[in-house]
């Protein structure tokens, strides 16, 4: 997961400040109903299985670098060869001067493996209307230093047009990171995938708490299965959910935020809506 957040969301006068408490592992102390979800950070699927390697090539795995050693802190997408899509969050909530690295073309991020390739971020872009911790703004892009070389490991990801949005029905997460539907983590080095559901937004709302109690905004994308067991989980922010027809990978969400224990029963994933920033993120790209 992420560094350690210290921010407070509050939607209204009737709803209890969130408590965002997180560290390399993830711990969460606030009480249990609509307070008990937190950021989803890094790149962490619940219910999933082992990708397939070179299944996703436009997914890449953000690492904050620490003296001479990287960690995985969230998950990221190749819009091309220059830039990569992620969570707000995934900035705004580590050290301040904190040093940023993209490994792309990657499997198992805990061997070194031939085909991946490491560049440097040297600047981020947080969206405007991010305003910290659980807000339906929580998107960036990410310039690297040089470009990436694209190959069968390593492809720029398809993105929806401005106002198409996710539509319910099938999608793909993918993702490193903790299996356990419980407090405590279980990682994976390898990449993982599940197939979810996308949820319409009224039934989203309605198991976060119903209006006016919950932090969505009706730029989010939801998944289900509310049936638990499969989900996002802490570590999965800025990672790409993609619908897939035809064999094209379109990514219409980006992981932001989901309740634990994760996979609990009734309880939705939240995602960033790419087609509704899909202009501000081109017009920082270009």
């Amino acid at each position: 997961m992420s560094a350690n957040p210290d921010s407070h969301y509050s939607k209204s006068a009737n709803m209890k400040l969130l408590l965002l408490v997180v560290c390399l592992i993830a711990a969460v102390t606030a009480a249990p109903g609509k307070d008990h979800y937190e950021l989803a950070r890094g790149g962490r699927v619940v219910g999933g299985d082992n990708a397939v390697p070179n299944e996703f090539p436009s997914m890449a795995s953000m690492q904050r670098m620490i003296l001479t050693t990287s960690v995985h802190i969230c998950g990221g997408s190749i819009i091309n060869a220059r830039w990569v899509l992620t969570a707000a969050h995934c900035i705004t909530e580590s050290p301040d001067g904190a040093r940023f690295a993209i490994w792309a073309g990657a499997h198992d991020i805990t061997l070194a493996e031939p085909n991946r390739q490491v560049i440097n971020v040297d600047q981020a872009f947080v969206h405007p209307d991010y305003l910290g911790g659980v807000n339906p703004s929580d998107v960036a892009v990410l310039r690297l230093v040089s470009e990436l070389t694209f190959n069968q490991y390593v492809q720029p990801g398809v993105l929806p047009a401005q106002g198409d949005l996710a539509k319910p029905g099938p999608a793909t997460l993918a993702g490193w990171g903790s299996t356990s539907t419980g407090i405590l983590p279980s990682m994976p080095a390898i990449l993982q995938k599940v197939d979810k559901p996308i949820i319409d937004f009224e039934t989203c709302e309605q198991a976060n708490g119903g209006p006016g109690n919950t932090p969505l905004g009706p730029t989010n994308v939801c998944t289900g299965p509310l049936t638990g067991g499969v989900s996002a989980c802490s570590g999965d922010s800025g990672g790409p959910l993609f619908v897939i027809e035809g064999g094209v990978q379109t990514q219409v969400g980006i992981v932001s935020w989901g309740w634990m224990p994760c996979g609990s029963v009734g309880r939705p994933s939240v995602y960033v809506g790419v087609a509704s920033y899909r202009s501000w993120i081109d017009s920082q790209i270009d």
